[in-house]
This record gives structure tokens, C-alpha cells and sequence, in this order.
């Protein structure tokens, strides 16, 4: 894999139309200058947009009508002179002027029609499996990577992922192509559809890697939390793009940390989105580069290019806001990795589920990862570190980390709980969260837990009893909880809390949901001791709760949970605001970084959040476990030492008041 490189990236977006003059007078090292100046390190230059128009001198792709100069060529010359690195962007599966002039290409639905695929107001999409990936996509490919002067081509997939009825699809799959699930041929299909584009990726990285290996490869949002498989051979970085918030950029970052690929967030300098030319707030963008520089990744910024290649004056000054911010935290940001410590497992056979029941619908794949995003919002907000892993990544560092834990999942294969059952049995913890549906009932992961499941309880909602919880009343959880019963000498940490059932169907109680009762004795929390470990088993799906109807209450509940089983973490917070904390390595150097979560993320349009106004946090204890080495923490990056003491094999200071992000340096401590 090709080594981070670029921390600050800049995205001039370029899609233009055919009649629009496109670089006259187009000056490719004063436009360098001028972003080197705003604190860019590296920049995208598009080779193909959604149009399908290409903007340098291809010999085989569709020139844009207006092209007046080479942009690509132009560009990387600009760069070059002002030692900035060159990103070739290239439209993937939305290509108009191809589409228009091969309309076998055009994906086809059921009926023979045009699939209208995305955004298709403007641009016609083209088909995986036509002959649009030999005849152009590769051989233009190749054209930019070994004749032009790039680091990196990145290619944005753009791609619905509905089934296909082309004449090509046909041919290939070799038999009639189902209309859904209920027709036996389904998974097969699926099965088959979904190698095509993995064959795709790999075709493609590797088309590149043989012809100039030191080209960067990139595709947008593949291999990302949505989808946690193993990329492709050659894959050399993984993005995603679009949203200003700190909190997707979080919930996103921390699974690409535990891939151990170089990463980076996108999202756009505008208030409404890619249509709009108005700047979004600086607070916004700074905010969402601090979630995701404090977890070891890159930041990128998308603009848009005007015709003659510039950009708007009021970028500039932005853009350099938030770049500065980030260039100021270079030296405790830049080529770190998360401290392995608690792990959460996010297989790729739960998101897909066991009939690949993610394709084609993208809501039911929304609905498998709502307990990762769940317990990602709640650690975030807690002041907790984690790491995300899919199941071959953790499996190779499972003996790195401390806790485990498994947020409702529907499916872990044997060979998973075989690795985790030893990891406990040599003194590692294991969370298992249940999941609200009958089949998330796994009975291999209920023999680790020590328990006995029989099904779930009526109600989609319930409540864990106070008087075990620690708190004075019952815990709302919504979803169904099991019916647990403990094997063994496995403990009760927590009982249920049946709701009051009246009425119709026995929830109708009023305007909302009945009150609780009393405990009737059942199990929510137990604790089993397997050899020198423990193993945690919350009977209740508290994770997608957390995520769609934000309890306080419960995530404070949760963190006493995890303290409980993880009492000396390497690194402690304590704060009542919302803060994110990362625990990370550069070298020997251990570095606590501190995100505010405190701002109100507003929706500017209905899926652009801003936000107005960051307040400041005080009063934040920050206390590290005590090594040898440690003498002094030191708040970055002015190098200030910070006023400690030491109690509890901890070293203790309170940070300093927290706006947006806060970085402490402690040297050598891991000597």
C-alpha cells in the first residue's frame, strides 16, 4: 500500500455540459500557487465527468466540445511547480456521450426500458458487464495514469446497484434473470451480480498497478462501513464523500482506521450541497475534519470549477480556514494509528445478511448497520475509544485488544467464535448485544454468553431494572428484548422490567407506551466467567435503540457497563459534554486527541447539516495510565506542558477549554 501522504486534499467538482467553452486561458501554475497558498497539499483535475466529457487531449475517451486546453496536462504542471500532488478523477458508471452513442451499454430494467440509475435529471449510467469497461474505461485509464503526471486516479462508482436485464447481463448469467426474491433463482443471481462488480475492482486496480504501480487507486465509498468486505487487490486508499458533519465522518473513520489502509472523508464547502456555490460555515467543516484527522485519516474538501478552470473568490479564504486548521495539527495527526484497546465487530455477512437481502435495496442495508452507527454515536459522544473491525481485520489483531464487542449481530461465523472464545478464556472480554429480531438468535454465540434464549418477548420495547442498573428509574429500551435464561454458574447483572400491558394488543396505553411494572425476575445483563475472561450478554438491542431514539439514560447505563468490565483504560475521560476521544500511536509517542461534539447539527437542505455556533467546553479530567516513561503531557501543537498529578497509577490534568479540537502529546511513552 502507498503511505498517507496528502492530509489536506481539495475536490474542484467539474461535471460541465457541452456547451459551456471550457479552460480558456486556463493558467495551471497560478491556479497551483493559489492553492498551495490555501494550504492544499494534493488536488483533483477531472480526466472524465459524469457527462462522459473528458478535459485532456484524449485519444480515446470523448473530448469535451469546449475543451480549450489541456486541464489534466495543465494542472499537473501547475502542481508540480508548487510541489502539490495530482488526483485524475474519472466517472465510473455514469458516462452520457457513451450511453448516447452505445445504448447497448444502458443498463436495461425488466421491461426492456433505460434504467434511469443516478441523478439521471442529467446523466445516463452504463452497464458493469458491457463492453464499455474494455472498449473505454480501462484504455482511457491507462491513457491518464502513464501519460500524464498523477498520483492517484479516483474513481467514483456512482452506481445504484439495481438488478440489470441487458442483453449482456443475460448472456453472461446464462440463464433468465429473476424479477426478486421469490423466484429461485434469486440468490444466485445476487450472488453472481455482486462478484461482477468485485471483479470490476479488481480488473480495474489491477489494469493500473501493471502499467504504473505507483499510481494510487481509489474508488468513492467502496469497502467502507456501508459494505465491510476486504478491498481488492492494488486498492491502495479508501474515501467517501458528501456530508458536512463530524458525526458521519466519526462513525466512518473509525472503521477505516481498523482497515488498515490509508483514508480520507470528502464533503463539500457549500451550505445546500453540490448545487449550491454559497460557503457553508467554517465551524461545520473544521468540526468534521477534526473527526476524522483525530482518527488517522485524511481531510478533503469538494469545490467546483468554473468554465475557464478557476475557482469562486469566496472559496479561497474558506478554504484556507479550514486547511490552516488542519495543517496546524500536522505533526500529531499525520501518519497515526488507533491505540488497540476495545474493538467492535462489524462482519460483512451481517450487513448483507444470509440472502443478500442488502441488493437491491438500500434501506434494508440502512436498517443491518443501524447497530454499528448506534454504538459508534454512543462511544463517540462518551468520551470512549474504539476501534471498528471487519471480521478478518480483527480476527489478525484480536489478541491486541482488551474488550470485544458484538453489537447485535445476525450472523458470526464458527470460526469467529471459536477466536473469540479463547480470547476470553486468555483473559479478554466479550460484549454480546442481541439483537431485536428471531434471527439474530444465535445459539453459538448464546453458549458463549452462557445463556439460553427461547424466543422474544411480545412488545418492541421493554425496560432494564433499576435496582441492578445502578440508576433510580427503569431504562427504556426500545426493540424486543429475548427471553433469557443463565446456564450454569452464569450471573444476573440486570433484570427486565415487563411494561404495563392494557389495551389494545396490550401497548395501547395512552398517547405513548405503557409505564413499567416491576421485575419479573428474568435476565437482561448477565456475566459469565470463562477462564481467565468474561463474557457480557445484554438481552436487548440497545445499540439500534441508542440510534433511533437517543437515550441519555441508557448510554450513560452503557459506559458504566463498559467501565465495569474495562476498569484502567490506557487513556480515561471525564466530562458531562459530548466529546469524542481517540487514543493514537506515532511511533514511540502516544497522542490524545479530544473532538467537540457539543454543536447542533442543522440541516441546511435535507441532507447538508450546518452548524452555526460551537460552544466551548470546560472543566474536561483527563487521566493516563502510568509507564515509565511518562513524565510530562504536553498540549499540541504549541508543546505546552500541561500541570499534573498522580494518583491511581494515573496521571491526572484537566484539559484545556475545548472549542473544536484538542490534541495532548505524551513522548516516548511506549519505550
Amino acid at each position: 500500500m502507498i503511505d498517507q501522504t496528502f492530509l489536506c486534499k481539495l475536490h474542484p467538482d467539474f461535471h460541465l455540459p457541452a456547451g459551456v467553452e471550457v479552460g480558456l486561458g486556463f493558467d495551471g501554475e497560478m491556479y497551483a500557487r493559489r492553492l498551495k497558498d490555501s494550504g492544499v497539499d494534493a488536488v483533483v483535475c477531472f480526466a472524465k465527468c459524469h457527462y462522459g466529457h473528458s478535459y485532456y487531449y484524449t485519444n480515446i475517451g470523448f473530448r469535451h466540445p469546449g475543451l480549450q486546453t489541456d486541464m489534466l496536462a495543465e494542472t499537473a504542471r501547475g502542481c508540480r511547480a508548487h510541489g502539490l500532488g495530482v488526483i485524475a478523477y474519472y466517472s465510473v458508471f455514469l458516462d452520457t456521450a457513451a450511453a448516447t452513442q452505445h445504448p447497448e451499454w444502458i443498463p436495461r430494467t425488466a421491461t426492456g426500458a433505460a434504467e434511469i440509475g443516478y441523478d439521471s435529471q442529467n446523466f445516463l449510467p452504463v452497464c458493469v458487464n458491457s463492453a464499455y469497461v474494455e472498449e473505454l474505461l480501462l484504455p482511457q485509464s491507462r491513457e491518464v495514469a502513464t501519460q500524464y503526471d498523477v498520483d492517484e486516479l479516483f474513481f467514483d462508482t456512482m452506481t445504484m446497484f439495481r438488478p440489470c436485464f441487458c442483453e449482456n447481463c443475460r448472456t453472461l448469467f446464462g440463464k433468465p434473470i429473476p424479477l426478486d426474491e421469490r423466484d429461485g433463482n434469486w440468490l444466485p443471481y445476487v450472488r453472481w451480480y455482486y462478484d461482477q462488480y468485485e471483479r470490476f475492482f479488481a480488473k480495474v486496480a489491477g489494469a493500473i498497478y501493471a502499467c504504473k504501480p505507483t499510481v494510487a487507486v481509489t474508488f468513492n465509498w467502496k469497502w467502507a462501513l456501508a459494505l465491510p468486505a476486504l478491498p481488492a487487490p492494488h486498492i491502495t486508499r479508501l474515501a467517501g464523500d458528501l456530508i458536512p458533519s463530524a458525526t458521519v465522518a466519526s462513525i466512518n473513520a473509525r472503521y477505516w482506521a481498523g482497515t488498515g489502509y490509508p483514508f480520507e472523508y470528502m464533503c463539500g464547502r457549500f451550505l445546500h450541497g453540490l448545487g449550491d456555490w454559497s460557503n457553508n460555515t467554517p465551524v461545520t467543516l473544521q468540526s468534521t475534519a477534526a473527526s476524522t484527522i483525530a482518527n488517522g485519516g485524511n481531510f478533503y474538501l469538494i469545490d467546483r470549477q468554473l468554465p475557464d478552470g478557476s475557482l469562486e473568490e469566496r472559496a479561497y479564504p474558506l478554504v484556507k480556514e479550514v486547511f490552516d486548521f488542519v495543517q496546524q495539527r500536522r505533526t500529531v495527526v499525520a501518519g497515526t494509528t488507533p491505540i488497540p484497546e476495545t474493538a467492535v465487530l462489524c462482519p460483512f455477512e451481517h450487513v448483507v445478511g444470509p440472502k443478500l437481502e442488502y441488493f437491491p435495496h438500500g434501506d434494508v442495508r440502512e436498517q443491518r448497520i443501524r447497530p454499528f452507527t448506534g454504538v459508534a454515536k454512543l462511544l463517540m459522544t462518551q468520551a470512549r475509544h474504539y476501534t471498528a473491525f471487519n471480521t478478518e481485520n480483527l480476527l489478525t489483531r484480536l489478541q491486541e485488544h482488551r474488550l470485544v464487542i458484538l453489537p447485535e449481530l445476525e450472523y458470526v461465523d464458527k470460526a469467529t467464535v471459536t477466536a473469540l472464545t479463547h480470547f476470553v478464556e486468555d483473559g479478554g472480554t466479550v460484549l454480546i448485544v442481541q439483537g431485536g429480531s428471531e434471527t439474530a438468535l444465535d445459539a453459538r454465540l448464546s453458549a458463549l454468553a452462557g445463556v439460553c434464549t427461547d424466543g422474544l418477548h411480545a412488545l418492541d420495547y421493554g425496560y432494564i431494572d433499576h435496582q441492578t442498573a445502578g440508576f433510580d428509574d427503569p431504562i427504556l429500551v426500545r426493540g424486543h428484548f429475548a427471553r433469557v435464561t443463565p446456564l450454569g454458574d452464569t450471573e444476573i447483572r440486570c433484570g427486565y422490567v415487563p411494561p404495563m400491558a392494557y389495551g389494545h394488543k396490550g401497548v395501547s396505553f395512552g398517547h405513548g407506551d405503557a409505564p413499567p411494572t416491576h421485575p419479573d425476575g428474568t435476565a437482561v445483563v448477565t456475566r459469565r466467567q470463562l477462564g481467565r475472561g468474561v463474557v457480557l450478554y445484554v438481552a436487548a438491542p440497545i445499540f439500534s435503540s441508542f440510534d433511533t431514539f437517543r437515550n441519555t439514560h441508557l448510554a450513560t447505563w452503557v459506559v458504566g457497563l463498559l467501565d465495569d468490565v474495562l476498569p484502567a483504560p490506557m487513556v480515561r475521560v471525564t466530562t458531562a459534554a459530548p466529546v469524542e476521544m481517540t487514543a493514537m500511536r506515532k511511533g514511540d509517542d502516544l497522542i490524545i486527541h479530544l473532538v467537540n461534539h457539543s454543536a447542533r447539527e442543522w440541516l441546511a437542505n435535507h441532507w447538508c447539516p450546518i452548524i452555526e455556533y460551537m460552544p466551548t467546553i470546560h472543566n474536561i479530567a483527563v487521566a493516563v495510565k502510568r509507564r515509565d516513561a511518562l513524565e510530562t503531557i504536553f498540549a499540541a501543537p504549541d508543546m505546552s506542558a500541561m500541570k499534573t498529578t498522580i494518583h491511581d497509577d494515573y496521571l491526572h490534568f484537566h484539559a484545556a477549554p475545548l472549542h473544536i479540537m484538542s490534541s495532548y502529546l505524551a513522548p516516548g511513552y511506549f519505550v
